[in-house]
């Protein structure tokens, strides 16, 4: 690696270690450069930058439990040692080892994320063939059918996903003796004191909205002092607006998929996780427009009597 590069990466590490300053009570077994003898300005260095690749490991360990046990620790070492002994002079083939990892990395989690098999050495004549030269790849045309092809994996995943949300959903509804609105929709009892008739599509209200999941994690959070009913939100919140009152409070339970779409994993929402949400409605606040305020603040001023002027 170039110094730059190396630089380069080490920065990068810097930004997290904000998010990282744990050292788990064993910052007493770690070995600093006093221990070594003959330490060069370059092993100094170099020293820090294995300092930032563990601060890189524990970042990934906070997404992924089990990179933090000792046993995956290990195993992650015994790894980067066998890439750093497989590393040879030709900067070529140490480019394609690094790649070949990362895409085999890639290739499981695709594996995993959309359910399928594949056929690995179809890949690898791809690669073949398209270095025979530099004009074998139609880069467009591979571009829109990787993506048209993905599109379509995503389209499956999402239907699939959203199968199993239904079914864990309809689980903890009986569960919790949820009342059931619709297949992606539950709800538990209003409180509060309503005012009027029930709430319809194209009505003017306030609204605040509070939503999390069944561990209490909250994913977000609207107050809106004017709502168009219909407009603003995903169907479920809408679908929920629909069965109440204004001045009513009310808790629905619907999945990740109906709620985030395609977003789900942004908000690190499971198929398998009930998303609550509790909606609290209000009369609308009435904004007054630019005009009318000033035809009002007009009107509140008195004109002064005239002066009378002695002559």
């Amino acid at each position: 690696m170039k110094l730059k590069n190396l630089l380069f990466a080490a920065g990068a590490s810097m930004l997290m270690l904000s998010a990282c300053s744990s050292d788990n009570g064993k910052s007493g077994d770690m070995r600093t450069l006093s221990d070594y003898e003959n330490v060069t300005t370059a092993d100094s260095l170099l020293y820090y930058y294995g300092q930032l690749r563990a601060v890189d490991y524990w970042q990934q360990a906070s997404a992924d439990s089990t990179m933090a046990s000792r046993e995956s620790r290990d195993e992650f070492l015994k790894g980067l040692r066998a890439g750093m002994d497989a590393a040879r002079e030709s900067r070529a083939y140490t480019l394609g080892l690094a790649a070949g990892v990362q895409i085999s990395i890639n290739m499981k989690d695709f594996a995993d994320d959309y359910k399928v098999s594949y056929n690995r050495q179809i890949m690898l004549n791809a690669i073949e063939d398209g270095l025979k030269n530099d004009s074998a790849v139609n880069p467009g045309e591979a571009n829109q059918e990787f993506r048209r092809i993905l599109n379509q994996l995503n389209m499956q995943k999402e239907e699939a996903d959203r199968a199993v949300a239904i079914e864990t959903l309809a689980e903890a509804a009986k569960a919790g003796k949820w009342q059931k609105l619709s297949e992606s929709l539950y709800a538990a009892p209003a409180t509060g004191n309503a005012d009027g008739a029930p709430i319809k599509t194209g009505d003017n209200i306030g609204v605040k909205v509070e939503i999390s999941n069944t561990d209490g994690k909250e994913l977000d959070r609207r107050n809106m002092d004017s709502l168009r009913v219909g407009q603003g939100f995903p169907g479920p919140v809408t679908e929920a607006l629909l069965t109440m009152k204004v001045g009513e409070t009310r808790k629905f339970y619907t999945t990740g998929p109906e709620m985030f779409g395609r977003f789900t994993e942004r908000y690190n929402v499971k198929p398998t996780q009930v998303i609550t949400f509790t909606i609290t409605t209000m009369p609308a606040v009435e904004k007054k427009s630019d005009d009318n305020a000033a035809s009002e603040a007009r009107a509140a001023i008195k004109p002064s009597a005239p002066v009378k002027v002695n002559r």
